[in-house]
């Protein structure tokens, strides 16, 4: 199996290393991840500013690795049409911090995974709470081999993996999970410039019952919840179409 890593948290961050190491006992990996940080970017694509790449040939044993001036979206991009790499299956992260619920909607490592599917490969993203790396370094392994054995991937939706708060020495097991509800509350505080802001802020828990992604990470559960572009509302589609006059 061909496994392309990419990440929002650049290429010289702790959990894409852990996460290539991890990988490279379930097939051959290589690595393209931006060269700084990107976090937050969401989906975005680099349009207006040119591409730089750089080899990394020292980046880890038996693996090839690049970075690149641009977003977790554009390593798969990237990967694909640039350097032409055979790809079977995209892992993105692991992310320092958890991406659950609706603030999924803002995370490049999400990005980056999402990125997989929409050019038809199967793709994981794996998270974790802010320097939580013990637990996955126990643990990512046996959920990765899971995942595969089990045969979940699927070109139609990510896996989206969240391994519990670090507060957790292990996890109290997997649940399938829906996405909760998490959005982030911004505040803006005025830097000594006039004119000048710095966005800061947190998140708000909200309504999360047992089977959200978000109720497993505070309750010790590794969370598996699956992802997909396709945002249409089937429902409300339906009562559009009826109520609507579609000929003119």
């Amino acid at each position: 199996m061909n496994i392309l890593v990419v990440n929002d948290d650049g290429i010289e961050a702790p959990g894409i290393r852990l996460l290539a190491q991890t990988m490279q006992g379930f097939g051959q990996v290589k690595v393209v991840a931006p060269h700084t940080q990107q976090s937050a970017i969401g989906h975005g694509i680099t349009i207006h500013d040119p591409i730089r790449l750089r080899e990394r040939p020292d980046y880890l044993p038996d693996v090839q690795a690049w970075s690149i001036d641009a977003k977790p979206a554009d390593c798969v991009k990237f990967a694909l049409y640039a350097l032409h790499l055979s790809v079977d299956l995209v892992v993105s992260g692991i992310n320092d911090g958890p991406n659950l619920g609706t603030d999924i909607m803002y995370s490049g490592t999400l990005g980056g995974a999402s990125e997989g599917i929409i050019c038809g490969i199967p793709s994981i993203s794996f998270s974790t709470d802010f320097s939580g790396w013990d637990l996955p370094s126990l643990e990512l392994r046996g959920v990765v081999q899971q995942i595969l054995e089990k045969k979940l991937i699927h070109p139609d939706h990510v896996l989206n993996v969240n391994f519990p708060k670090k507060e957790f020495a292990r996890s109290k097991g997997i649940r399938v999970t829906e996405m909760g509800d998490r959005p982030f509350l911004h505040q803006f505080d005025e830097a000594d410039e006039p004119g000048l802001y710095w966005a800061r802020g947190t998140w708000d828990q909200g309504e999360n019952h047992e089977g959200t992604d978000v109720w497993a990470y505070e309750n010790g559960f590794i969370s598996l919840s699956p992802i997909q572009i396709n945002r249409t509302n089937y429902g409300v589609l339906k009562e559009l179409r009826r109520k609507i006059q579609q000929d003119f």
